[in-house]
């Protein structure tokens, strides 16, 4: 088994805190306009307003596996591909 480094570490929390996190705010902010939109059926915008949801939780878990990498351990569930 590959050894992990403290930079490797690094820079997946970046990744993650930087670029994977936004990627889903804006995710989550397309799925709110989509929800907030009287033009659109009411099932969609349902599926708009839970699609948000996912996607903010989504960006807290990532900012959550950032924080945890940096502090030098490994998320549950984390696979360094």
């Amino acid at each position: 088994m590959p050894r992990i480094t403290r930079a490797r570490m690094a820079a997946e929390a970046d990744y993650l805190a930087n670029t994977a996190a936004p990627r889903a705010d804006a995710a989550a902010a397309d799925g709110e306009q989509f929800a907030a939109n009287p033009a659109n059926s009411d099932s969609t915008r349902q599926c708009a307003a839970t699609a948000a949801k996912i996607a903010r939780r989504t960006a807290a878990d990532y900012r959550s596996m950032a924080a945890t990498l940096r502090a030098g351990e490994i998320p549950d569930g984390f696979s360094f591909n």
